[in-house]
């Protein structure tokens, strides 16, 4: 029995004909680039998320870059994340010429420790990012108590989280500025890629609009009889080609009105996990009381990582691996001076962890090979 780790293939056959059907009327309708296919996911999924503001992008590295400079991150800010993470976050930082910061992570929860906020801001800091890791909000209320005392924006970064509460409401895991992620595979996912920048602030939504066109500026036009007639441009200022096309936004609608039902097949799902392997040698998922994980990775922590995973391959079991090693140690990052054991709880966390299938389509029986697999090669609980 061969088991993915994750299920948009599954997903895609449990509702084939309102996706097809969805991209059928992007198809006939002729338009191809903005259209109310657009504005409808647009105020769908800020709706869904309690806030006012919803502005599609093409993925979510885009929604975190617009949001980043709406926020007026600049040349000489910093901003503060964490090194456990896809590297997408960081480059958004960098590409606005700002400065990353990362500080170490809450052991529980994987998420950014507000307690470390505070010794890495500076003078120069402009906003905090938390990254919603796995699909558990951040402690937002700490969060967002420093940001206040401090004068910083919060941007949080949704990418695996979408659906997530915090002390019961969406909005409140979103700070001054939510941005999403609609990869394939995602909770919310279309086939490529797509993102979303939501957010309470009429200003800050305005701005990201504006960023989201390559060109700030209006067209020129004049009535001839009965046709509207085209006659040239006028540009303001530059902006970036990252906005979201129909084809993806009618695809999301489908499957947004059934995302509730999909989160709370994941959650079925974590209970029969906890029941199956709870008398492993395994760290389950943490989720605080005023946190609502919506699992879009079921991630664990075990000795000898890999020899697990090597042993679930071999029974045909798919496992994921993720942030690994941790941003501050890669190539890339090498200049910025970091190096083995400045960050060692994200370290340990990382040569433990093991992501295992997770998907609403997941079977019991599935769940049961899966739990049989881990009982041959991990030891009882002690």
């Amino acid at each position: 029995m061969r088991i993915p780790w994750l299920g948009y293939k599954q997903e895609y056959e449990a509702h084939r004909e309102a996706i097809n059907g969805a991209i059928q009327r992007v198809i006939e309708s002729g338009a191809y680039q903005r259209s109310e296919e657009v504005d409808a996911f647009e105020g769908e999924f800020a709706e869904y998320c309690g806030v006012a503001h919803g502005i599609g992008t093409n993925s979510c590295y885009a929604a975190m870059l617009l949001s980043l400079l709406a926020c007026g991150v600049s040349p000489g800010d910093e901003v503060i994340t964490v090194p456990n993470t896809d590297i997408a976050t960081t480059a958004a930082i960098s590409h606005t010429g700002a400065r990353f910061v990362w500080t170490e992570i809450d052991e529980r929860t994987y998420n950014i420790d507000p307690e470390r906020i505070g010794e890495k801001t500076t003078k120069h800091t402009k906003a905090i990012l938390p990254v919603h890791l796995y699909g558990l909000p951040a402690d937002m209320d700490a969060i967002m108590l420093i940001a206040e005392a401090h004068g910083l924006w919060v941007i949080t970064d949704n990418a695996l989280a979408v659906g997530a509460r915090y002390r019961g409401e969406r909005r409140a895991a979103i700070g001054h500025m939510g941005c999403f992620s609609f990869v394939y595979g995602k909770g919310l996912g279309t086939y490529g890629d797509a993102g979303m920048v939501v957010t309470d602030d009429a200003a800050l939504a305005e701005r990201v609009r504006r960023l989201n066109l390559y060109h700030d500026g209006t067209m020129q036009t004049e009535t001839v009889g009965e046709t509207q007639l085209l006659t040239g441009f006028r540009y303001e200022s530059e902006g970036y080609y990252t906005r979201l096309v129909p084809l993806h936004a009618a695809i999301l609608r489908e499957k947004l009105k059934v995302l509730d039902s999909w989160i709370a097949k994941r959650r079925k799902i974590v209970q029969l996990y906890a029941h199956l392997l709870g008398d492993l040698d395994l760290i389950l998922p943490y989720e605080p009381d005023e946190c609502e994980h919506v699992y879009r990775n079921y991630t664990v922590r075990v000795k000898k990582r890999d020899y697990v995973r090597r042993e679930l391959a071999k029974r045909g079991i798919e496992t994921g691996l993720h942030y690994v090693p941790p941003l501050h140690l890669q190539p890339v990052y090498r200049n910025r001076g970091y190096s083995i054991g400045d960050f060692p709880i994200t370290e340990r966390i990382a040569k433990e962890l093991i992501t295992l299938p997770m998907y609403p389509e997941l079977t019991e029986g599935q769940l049961q090979e899966i739990s049989k697999a881990l009982h041959a090669c991990v030891p009882l609980r002690s």
